[in-house]
């Protein structure tokens, strides 16, 4: 048997479960979206009607339109803190195991958990988030940050991005480590800051996996709904209401499932699209190296 026939067939089983619990409900999500599907009207075949009406819908355009602003804000500042995070593990000498447990934390959290975290914390009662402000004389009262319209996309941004800061921190750590001691050695002989390092060395020598980092976080930020359930439930006035979210509405609320699969498949169209994005970058990325 070959190396290739090996591979295919241990990869079988691996691809059949795939098929099985991702391929056949993509499917049925699908084929729905064409149905009139609710618990109040006969079943019948709607054609693409489920997705003109989806297409004139204000609330629809305002969920896009919020996720993405929650996705892009989300895989900012994971990026950001991500990056530092592992830049800054990768030069401690004593007590790096503690600091990497210690940065890992967040990820053993549940998302759910961890938005009902940050809602204490930005509790205007007894959040600790207020308090610190009002200490520093930053702010006069205290804000109820998840009840004002402008700052609660803030307030849940941060509550998923601490989530997803460790995911990144270990693949940008991984790569750090790879590079060549020899590289910094030079580059500090020739006079380069640790900026210039940064720049010129650090950065380009782990392009790779922060490209694939940022993918998987915007992807799942992008279809996300944990922390802004817990925290907000899409409010206040809709400010943080997204897809994920207007799909749980037209199933649970409304026993709309047709809309319910169009929104869905839509769904997935704007995260393949993100997701193509990264990976034509991640391509010309290879060819480049």
């Amino acid at each position: 048997m070959t190396d290739s026939r090996f591979g295919a067939l241990v990869s079988l089983p691996g691809l059949l479960l795939l098929l099985l619990w991702v391929g056949v409900p993509l499917a049925i999500v699908v084929v729905i979206s064409f149905y009139r599907y609710d618990f109040i009207r006969p079943t019948k075949f709607y054609g693409l009607g489920n997705y003109v009406r989806l297409f004139h819908d204000r609330v629809f355009w305002l969920a896009v339109k919020n996720t993405f602003i929650f996705s892009l804000g989300s895989t900012l500042i994971t990026f950001l803190f991500g990056f530092i995070s592992a830049w800054c593990l990768s030069r401690i000498d004593r007590g790096g195991t503690f600091f990497r447990t210690l940065v890992m934390l967040p990820w053993a959290v549940p998302l759910i958990v961890s938005g009902f975290i940050w809602g204490w914390m930005f509790n205007p009662t007894y959040g600790v988030i207020n308090d610190i402000l009002l200490k520093l004389g930053a702010i006069k009262s205290p804000l109820d940050f998840t009840a004002n319209p402008e700052l609660a996309m803030f307030s849940v941004i941060l509550a998923d991005a601490w989530t997803r800061i460790p995911f990144l921190t270990i693949l940008v750590l991984a790569g750090l480590e790879r590079i060549p001691a020899e590289l910094y050695e030079a580059a500090r002989i020739d006079g380069a800051d640790i900026f210039h390092e940064l720049r010129h060395i650090s950065i380009p020598m782990v392009r790779g996996p922060l490209l694939t980092g940022l993918l998987i976080t915007s992807v799942f930020s992008f279809r996300s709904i944990d922390a802004i359930f817990s925290m907000t439930q899409g409010g206040p006035a809709k400010a943080t209401y997204v897809l994920g979210l207007y799909t749980v509405d037209n199933i649970y609320r409304f026993l709309n499932f047709g809309r319910a699969g169009a929104i869905s498949v839509m769904l997935l169209v704007f995260c393949s699209l993100i997701a193509s994005g990264f990976v034509y970058f991640l391509l010309k990325e290879e060819r480049w190296s």
